[in-house]
């Protein structure tokens, strides 16, 4: 066999072995979404939405695409008995400049998130023009955040950061059903 017919011969086998997912390819995490070490208890949390009716709108149209993707489930809780608020704020100062969502995250030293907090900054939203499409991929990019997500590089991901355009991808899946099959602490 030449040496040109045994060098081809070998890229296409590691293709074909790299395109059915037999060996890692070594960068596979850099298109990946990232994830927090903490996590929920389980894959699900209830929410109450505590927001006016055009945002109430908004979240409840970012629950449905993540519940659903099967991978993780919001249920709506009562005001005493909830683990997720769902808010907005008019803020646009200090760590809030330029921002269109923001969620605060709280938890056990155990590495269990306890309580969340999501905020829509609806003044900025206002300010910047996002369509309500847009509003719903932040809504959708903040929940990500309260299920343990982090920012991605993927330009194609709803958890890339200063996201309006881009909702829930394959990736964004698949980083869900991995931390929630991970224990506490795991990457």
């Amino acid at each position: 066999m030449s040496k040109k017919r045994h060098s081809l011969l070998v890229r296409l086998v590691l293709t074909v072995i790299i395109s059915f997912g037999l060996i890692p390819v070594v960068n596979a995490q850099a298109s990946a979404t990232p994830f927090s070490r903490s996590r929920w208890p389980r894959a699900q949390v209830t929410y109450v939405i505590q927001a006016p009716s055009y945002q109430r709108n908004v979240y409840l149209a970012a629950i449905r695409a993540w519940n659903a993707t099967g991978q993780f489930r919001f249920v709506q809780g009562s005001n005493a008995h909830h683990q997720v608020i769902l808010t907005t704020s008019t803020s646009t100062t200090g760590q809030f400049y330029r921002l269109s969502g923001i969620t605060f995250q709280t938890g056990y030293h155990n590495g269990y998130y306890t309580q969340s907090r999501v905020l829509l900054l609806t003044r900025n939203l206002s300010n910047f023009r996002y369509s309500y499409t847009d509003q719903v991929h932040v809504a959708e990019h903040e929940l990500g955040h309260s299920m343990g997500l982090q920012h991605s590089r993927d330009r194609h991901s709803v958890m890339l950061n200063n996201n309006r355009y881009n909702g829930i991808s394959s990736a964004d899946i698949a980083a869900v059903r991995l931390r929630y099959r991970l224990a506490v602490g795991r990457l």
